[in-house]
């Protein structure tokens, strides 16, 4: 019923580890990032990706293990459902080998660490160790060497040292762990423990050794011990061989206590309290710890010749990301992952600057609001609207504290300059020659102005020296068309002549001399064809060693010609565009006879560019017609040239022109516009990518020895040699705030950004925070901002929406409507009382200087969290309840807001969402609920159809007027429909609200954007996928979510289920148990009616015998027959790729 698929992945940091996990001799940095894990191999110069994998489950745990018989470490991956299992490296297949497979270890009658799970490895090898259950340590040894008498134990079994023996829960008398460590030098596993004392405000470090008596596991008390911490204790840090012990680290103070020496301790008081998050070891002495700031400080213990900490000693050192991981990899080079914004690899060095930032990996993470911004509107076509077509940017408020901003995300091929030839304005076009035809590379560029042309010649080192003139060409012209003959002559167009030249000594050899202007002209083959004076095509031939240039076709048309493409691939045919009639035709050659013509019904609009290409492999030729409005016009050719099967899509917004690319891929087509996009093949479909460049007005591919497999182009009034990029990937342009960018929205009308942030800072001694909040507007071009407006103090912003309401003459215009909260005094917010009591309504207006100018508020007895438009009304959320108010003008003229109708909600609304007259809210505990709004005879408020049972949503929004979109805090996605066509009696029924899909996502939804137009109307005809809604996580991941046509609905789902008896992720965990809808209240063993699309996407990685058992249903379980050829299986899912 319903397709997910992954249009960005999830981008953030949670766990990293070195290790050398691909090689014995090179270290490896293996990331995390929810249920993804990437593996980078370093160099000087940076991370390189070279591998990743999927794990069904979010990883929350990352350890390394080196067995005895393996040159390489064995990575130890632990689950959110508590499933753990060992992986490695098959270097001879490149993939993961499971070394050990998953075991559960939850104990659903426990109950969770509220730290969080904490994974630890004991230096020494001898064990691992988790904490996730308040009360319980669960320990898991390694087999140790011969000499270990717990070995025998093993009677009858194959033992390696190195490799995990078990899991053995052991209970701690410790509650309310704060963290815990493994620590150096000891002869038994040895644990540190910073836990809560008997009151809130007191921490205790307590040490024990963890050893094996009396058949089982148990904790001893060890030596180490520390007076009471106060509220001193966050973090622990264990101090590596020589000096051992254990590091408390606190907000304003820092302790040290040595192994094995009872009360005796270092202490060093922080000069300005700070709250560290993350801390990484550079050797036994130095550390670095990061704040929650994005602070970097080195600590270092002082020790004196007996190797006893002296002194600890602190310095800050830089800024960077907000760390949750610090990864010293080698050679002063730092990895820093965040999950809170951009990852960093950074060097460390003694001179200034002390922390220099190597590399940026992009991270959207956390997401909390965002709006879709469409750059065309297609029909007729299945990539209509999609992110991965380029047409669509997404564009985010995102990252934590001052990693805060808004970076819009866009999908596209990029293109990476090589050298910039210099600025020039006014170039027409780009054409590279060769000196011979055995010779592939090219040697000379040719650029051609209005009234000149110049030549520039490329040596093989790629130097580059601007000729004053060119084997006898017509420099004081513009050069129209230019290229290397068969025979090694070269031709030259200009608007008054054609002309031969010898490619080495310049000697022209024949010349035609034109009565009328040459307008256009192109070469296919040893053909010339020529536009004259707009309404005359000529042909002619210059093959052979004739000294004349021989015409040898020529047509007149009643109509001007407004584009024209000939080319050598299509030896007997030519394509025109016609300016009146905004018609197209192919003509054959040399007699321009017309072999097709199509009417475009230009009456707006007129051809302006025009190409031939056979962009798919083994497919027919297609045309593309670029229309003066930026839309592309297709068709599908066949042997005698008919046209057929045309379709349309929007690449810009005003005219472009192709060239065609020759690129490792296939042939490509490269359309420049002010937005440029690349029309290419992938999976035996054609695909449209937005290119990152920018203003391209021309572009030509270039191979000299220097730049081999190069473009040169203009962009922007500047001559430069590029690469194409061979994938499709996200690029970013980001505004840094600096400021929490808690919510977005978007005016059309101003081309501006409404956006409302969060400026947080932290008080001393106490560190508390303190928040001001802004009102700002961006340029959506420059991406900047152009202005702001302060709140008032200690007021929170909550929502922004940009609507159209009316002014005093009856215009409507675009308005910023803001929603905000006025935060609680600490003293109520310790008694546990942190809702609003007050908040406001406020409408803003855009002057003509791009200022922001407040209309009118009002003062409300709670926090505006949301707002929304339902009908000509506003419609808010409040603490408690939904209200209505209507937008008037009083008779002096002044705005107000007049209160229509209300509803109580069941606990407290987090998210509206609005069709029609229905309005969706997703209560905090009770789910989602529908509501309807009517305003006659009186306005008022109904609900008329709600979920039962208890859900904690956090997003939610409409499909259409009976269908909802809801997420949970537990990373479920579920889908609801209230079923209109029971009997009208049935009241009880019609209330409750049916669950017809769910799936469990593992990431926490924060905002979901429905798709506007979804429906029926609208839809895309025989679209197997329909998209209906953007969603956007805590972690950076955003996804697509589409409805699937009637006809193919029972067909996906089934190979997902047929999938998921074959496919079984690394550690041998199942699919559909990780799928599968889970809450404290119900675990469901699957998804239900919704289809993963990454997970559909994997029958393209199966062999032919394994693709057919799929498609047979032939692997046990709920598989069953697809009754489908595997090739149109195999079609089907490759026509899904376009929407990932």
């Amino acid at each position: 019923m319903s397709y997910l698929a992954s249009i960005h992945p999830a981008s953030a940091v949670r766990h990293a580890i070195k290790a050398n996990f691909l090689a014995p001799d090179e270290s490896s940095l293996l990331v995390a990032k929810s249920n993804r894990v990437e593996v980078y191999a370093f160099a000087i110069d940076g991370l390189s990706l070279r591998t990743t994998f999927t794990v069904y489950g979010v990883v929350v745990a990352l350890l390394k293990l080196r067995p005895e018989t393996s040159p390489t470490d064995h990575i130890f991956i632990l689950t959110d459902r508590h499933d753990y299992f060992v992986i490695s490296w098959e270097p001879e297949k490149k993939t993961i080998r499971n070394e050990k497979y998953a075991e559960d270890v939850a104990d659903r009658f426990l109950r969770d660490s509220p730290a969080g799970i904490k994974y630890i490895a004991d230096p020494a090898g001898r064990m691992l160790g988790i904490h996730s259950y308040e009360g319980t340590f669960l320990a898991l040894p390694l087999i140790q060497p011969i000499t270990d008498k717990r070995k025998r134990r093993k009677t009858g079994a194959v033992c390696v040292a190195g490799e995990l023996e078990g899991h053995y829960p052991i209970k701690m008398q410790d509650l309310m762990v704060i963290d815990i460590v493994f620590l150096h030098s000891t002869d038994h596993p040895a644990l540190a423990v910073l836990h809560q004392g008997n009151g809130p405000d007191s921490a205790i470090l307590s040490t024990y050794k963890v050893v094996f008596g009396g058949g089982t596991w148990e904790l001893q008390p060890w030596e180490t011990s520390a007076p009471p911490l106060e509220q001193e204790g966050r973090m622990l840090i264990p101090v590596p061989e020589p000096l051992g012990g254990v590091m408390v680290i606190g907000d304003s103070k820092i302790s040290y206590f040595p192994a094995q020496e009872e009360g005796l301790g270092v202490f060093h008081r922080v000069a300005e309290p700070t709250r560290f998050v993350a801390w990484g070891k550079i050797d036994a002495q130095r550390f670095l710890l990061s704040d929650n700031t994005g602070k970097l400080q080195l600590l270092f213990l002082d020790v004196d010749a007996n190797e006893k900490v002296l002194e600890i000693k602190i310095e800050t050192i830089g800024q960077a990301s907000i760390a949750s991981q610090l990864i010293y990899l080698d050679n002063g080079h730092v990895f820093i992952g965040s999950s809170k914004g951009d990852s960093q690899l950074i060097k460390l060095s003694a001179k200034d600057p002390r922390c220099e930032i190597i590399q940026i990996s992009p991270s959207l993470a956390p997401i909390l609001d965002f709006q879709v911004i469409s750059t065309g509107h297609s029909s007729g076509d299945e990539q209509q609207n999609l992110y991965s077509s380029g047409q669509t940017s997404i564009v985010t408020g995102c990252g934590g504290f001052h990693a805060g901003g808004l970076r819009s995300v866009k999908s596209g091929v990029g293109l990476k300059d090589l050298a910039i030839l210099g600025d020039m304005m006014g170039v027409k076009k780009l054409i590279p020659l060769g000196v011979t035809l055995q010779n592939p590379f090219h040697d000379t560029l040719l650029v051609s102005f209005i009234d000149e042309t110049r030549a520039f010649r490329f040596d093989d080192e790629g130097e580059v020296e601007e000729l004053d003139s060119f084997n006898g060409f017509a420099m004081e012209e513009e050069t129209l068309a230019a290229c290397l003959l068969s025979d090694e002559r070269l031709l030259q167009v200009t608007p008054s002549r054609i002309r031969i030249v010898d490619a080495t000594g310049g000697m022209v050899h024949s010349e035609y001399v034109s009565d009328s202007k040459i307008v256009a002209a192109d070469v296919n083959c040893d053909l010339l064809v020529c536009n004259f004076g707009n309404t005359t095509l000529a042909v002619f031939n210059l093959g052979g060693n004739a000294d004349e240039i021989v015409e040898v076709g020529r047509r007149t048309f009643e109509n001007e010609i407004s584009c024209l493409f000939a080319l050598s691939n299509y030896p007997l045919v030519c394509a025109v565009g016609f300016w009146t009639s905004s018609a197209v035709a192919l003509l054959s050659l040399p007699g321009l006879k017309t072999l097709a013509e199509e009417s475009l019904g230009g009456d707006v609009t007129v051809p302006r560019s025009i190409a031939i290409a056979t962009i798919v492999e083994g497919q027919s030729p297609t045309l593309l017609v670029a229309m003066g409005d930026g839309t592309l016009v297709t068709f599908s050719t066949n042997d005698n040239w008919t046209l057929s099967q045309k379709k349309s899509i929007s690449l810009s917004t005003q005219a472009f022109s192709f060239q065609l690319i020759q690129r490792d891929e296939g042939l490509s087509v490269f359309a420049s516009s002010a937005n440029p996009s690349l029309i290419y093949s992938d999976g035996g479909h054609i695909m449209y990518s937005a290119v990152t460049a920018e203003n391209v007005s021309y572009l030509a591919p270039f191979n000299a020895q220097g730049f081999p497999n190069s473009v040169v182009l203009v962009a922007n009034g500047e001559v430069k040699i590029s690469t194409i990029e061979t994938t499709r990937n996200s690029h970013y342009k980001t505004l840094r705030m600096g400021d929490v960018v808690r919510r977005v929205a978007y005016s059309k009308e101003r081309q501006l950004y409404g956006i409302v942030t969060i400026a947080a800072w932290q008080t001393f001694p106490t560190v508390n925070e303190r928040h001001t909040c802004f009102v700002r507007i961006v340029d959506d071009y420059e991406f900047s901002v152009v202005n702001s407006y302060e709140l008032e103090p200690n007021e929170l912003v909550e929502s922004i929406i940009c609507v159209q309401l009316g002014d005093w003459d009856g215009k409507k215009t675009d308005k910023f409507l803001v929603g905000t909260g006025k935060i609680p005094d600490y003293a109520d917010m310790e008694d546990g009382n942190s809702e609003c009591k007050e908040g406001r309504l406020l409408i803003f207006e855009i002057s003509e200087a791009r200022k922001l100018l407040l209309l009118a508020e009002l003062k409300l007895k709670g926090g505006v969290k949301c707002i929304d438009m339902v009908g000509e009304d506003i419609v808010i959320a409040l603490n408690k309840t939904i209200e209505v108010y209507s937008y008037q003008f009083a008779m002096h003229g002044k705005q107000f807001l007049q209160k229509l109708a209300s509803f109580r909600c069941h606990s407290e609304p987090q998210d509206i969402g609005v069709t029609g007259n229905h309005i969706c809210v997703a209560d905090l505990m009770k789910g989602p609920s529908l509501l309807s709004y009517s305003r006659t005879p009186m306005p008022t408020l109904t609900e008329i159809s709600r979920a039962y049972g208890t859900q904690w949503s956090t997003a939610i929004d409409m499909i259409d007027a009976n269908t909802l979109v809801n997420a949970d805090a537990e990373g479920n996605l579920s889908i609801w429909s209230r079923d209109t066509t029971l009997l009208s009696e049935d009241q009880q029924q019609q209330q409750r609200l049916s669950r017809t899909g769910e799936l469990h996502l593992g990431q926490m939804i924060n905002r979901i954007r429905r798709i506007p137009d979804v429906s029926e109307h609208h839809a895309t005809p025989n679209a197997v996928l329909q998209p209906c809604a953007y969603l956007a996580t805590v972690d950076g991941g955003l996804f697509l979510l589409a409805k699937i046509a009637e006809d193919k609905t029972q067909l996906l789902l089934q190979l997902q289920a047929n999938l998921a008896q074959v496919v079984r992720g690394v550690g041998g965990l199942a699919f559909d148990e990780w799928r599968g809808f889970v809450s404290p209240a119900r675990v469901m063993d699957g998804p239900f009616r919704i289809a993963d699309g990454d997970f559909v996407m994997r029958f393209l990685e199966l062999d032919d015998d394994a693709a057919k058992g799929v498609v047979e249903g032939t692997g046990g379980g709920g598989a069953m027959p697809l009754n489908k050829s595997v090739e149109e299986v195999r079609s089907l899912v490759e026509s899904l790729k376009t929407f990932h």
